[in-house]
């Protein structure tokens, strides 16, 4: 049974839009996103990955290279420009993945930036930042999952996936640097959220926020044990209690426009590769359990 036919069965037959998110590069958060559609994929769910990062990083797991395959008219920007006449169903594509689908990323979509000012400036009242969220709404009858990579930034682009997301995972190196960057992250959405009145969205709520501590280093010289603590100590429940542990199998996957659940073998024992696939795949359980016990 999938996630839709059980959400009929006593919620309200809508998918789950996910928004993986961190200010600083380097966080693991675009393989955070595809390693979460990959995951819940092989439990049966039917899964939209939406790039909206204009590196595109997540475009190329999927198989799609944004220079030469793909323009600007494979995003979301004809959505964005033209809510009304251009659908984000039209710009969908299958990947190399069963079950997965995306919405591409180009370097174009930095256009949005400029666009999306422009209009609030001439446009009262202007809710610039639901024009993801209602593009997404008739997707969710399609998809059991729609899962958001964000830019490294609180970006135009950053706030409408916000705040279209229902939930929100924050991949978190253990590093001082990061962790002072999330801190920086949460200040400034909350700010910003804050000013979102018009719409009545300046209490918004997500069904939940994660953070998820990745390239995790337990070696005695590594900062991961401090850094967990401020980590634990600043987000408390929201802070997972699954980590995944560095490892060369992620920055050799990452090289190949591969990640660990595209790998079948590894040069350097399959234990090192179960060892980062399990927790994903736990983490992945307990994203798709959350919803099931909440029957949402």
């Amino acid at each position: 049974m999938t996630l839709k036919s059980r959400l009929l069965d006593g919620g309200d037959g809508l998918g789950r839009v996910l928004a993986v998110s961190n200010f600083k590069g380097g966080s693991c958060k675009t393989t955070t996103a595809m390693c979460l559609a990959q995951g819940l994929s092989l439990r049966g769910r039917k899964v939209l990955v939406v790039d909206l990062d204009p590196q595109a990083s997540l475009t190329e797991l999927c198989g799609l290279y944004a220079e030469k395959m793909l323009g600007e008219d494979d995003t979301v920007l004809p959505h964005i420009y033209s809510p009304e006449e251009d659908k984000l169903e039209d710009v969908i594509q299958q990947t190399y993945w069963d079950g997965i689908d995306v919405i591409p990323a180009h370097p174009t979509l930095f256009a949005a930036e400029f666009y999306i000012p422009a209009q609030v400036s001439k446009q009262e009242n202007f809710q610039f930042w639901g024009i993801l969220r209602d593009g997404l709404a008739p997707l969710r009858c399609s998809y059991d999952y729609i899962i958001l990579d964000t830019a490294p930034s609180l970006s135009y682009l950053t706030i409408n996936g916000l705040m279209a997301a229902d939930s929100m995972i924050m991949p978190l190196v253990p590093e001082s640097l990061d962790f002072i960057s999330s801190v920086s992250f949460w200040t400034l959405f909350n700010d910003m959220a804050g000013s979102f009145k018009d719409g009545g969205d300046e209490n918004k709520k997500f069904d939940f926020v994660s953070v998820l501590l990745s390239r995790v280093d337990n070696s005695s010289t590594s900062s991961a044990s401090v850094v967990r603590t401020w980590v634990q100590a600043a987000y408390g429940h929201w802070t997972s209690a699954i980590e995944v542990p560095a490892s060369s199998v992620m920055s050799t996957g990452a090289v190949g426009l591969a990640t660990v659940f595209d790998v079948s073998k590894w040069d350097g024992g399959n234990k090192t590769l179960a060892r980062i696939r399990e927790p994903l795949e736990q983490y992945c359980r307990w994203v798709d359990e959350f919803y099931m016990e909440a029957g949402v």
